[in-house]
């Protein structure tokens, strides 16, 4: 149903999974906690206690469960920034009939730019979509270390890498492997951040680009992951040309 998604949107943008980490806290609580309508919130935290995110007691407290314990900013399966990032009000939403009559895309309706990285590239935005971005990457990434031998490779480069959180991985099961992250000038702090806080930073350069005009040279491998599918495929060819022009002659 389309209001549990915004629920949770609400709740983690409020931070409540977080306040509740400490033990279970009346809706007023919260209310005070977090300068929010304490009836309106009350009705919230209902809701996804019908879905199991939270439980009430018989006290009318609000407790945290298994399911809403990702909800939490400071444990490592974290989905808080993911959860504001994808459940969240904005102009792109409701647009996918448009988007089906049009043909076009939504943020070519909202915005008139075709190109998804401009539109992101606004700073709020930026930070929106990084901070998602990284928290998706803890879970579509914690099989890739295991499911490939990345022994051969010396220097690897991520194109498109976002805030390095792939990378770190790779580099933290690989340590002889150095490693270069780059992408758009908006990432590159939160990239130096990511690969600064895994002890990385004497062995992985973070490099800002545009990757229609160069990516980094002399890496032994290129890894793009969730790159190719935001671009048609012109420009996918394009970014693939140079990466491959980038190559050595057995990368």
């Amino acid at each position: 149903m389309r209001h549990l998604p915004q629920a949770i949107h609400v709740v983690a943008v409020l931070g409540i999974a977080d306040l509740l980490a400490d033990g279970p806290k009346r809706s007023d609580e919260l209310a005070q906690a977090t300068r929010s309508h304490t009836r309106t919130l009350y009705r919230v935290l209902r809701t996804l206690v019908a879905a199991g995110v939270f439980a009430q007691d018989k006290a009318g407290r609000f407790h945290l469960t298994a399911l809403g314990q990702p909800l939490r900013s400071d444990v490592a399966d974290s989905v808080r920034p993911a959860s504001i990032f994808l459940s969240g009000e904005s102009e792109l939403e409701g647009l996918l009939v448009d988007c089906v009559r049009s043909g076009k895309t939504a943020i070519e309706l909202a915005s008139g730019t075709t190109n998804s990285f401009e539109y992101y590239g606004h700073p709020t935005r930026a930070a929106v979509f990084n901070a998602g971005m990284t928290a998706l990457s803890n879970a579509h990434y914690a099989g890739v270390v295991d499911a490939y031998d990345f022994r051969p490779i010396g220097k690897l480069v991520d194109v498109g890498g976002g805030h390095g959180r792939l990378l770190s991985m790779i580099l933290t099961a690989y340590p002889k492997i150095h490693g270069v992250l780059f992408d758009l000038p908006h990432a590159l702090e939160g990239g130096q951040r990511t690969i600064a806080e895994a002890g990385l930073s004497n062995r992985c350069e973070v490099v800002s680009g545009d990757f229609f005009r160069s990516v980094p040279a002399g890496g032994d491998a290129y890894i793009l992951s969730r790159v190719i599918h935001d671009w048609p495929d012109k420009k996918a060819v394009e970014i693939l040309n140079l990466v491959r022009d980038a190559l050595p002659a057995k990368g």
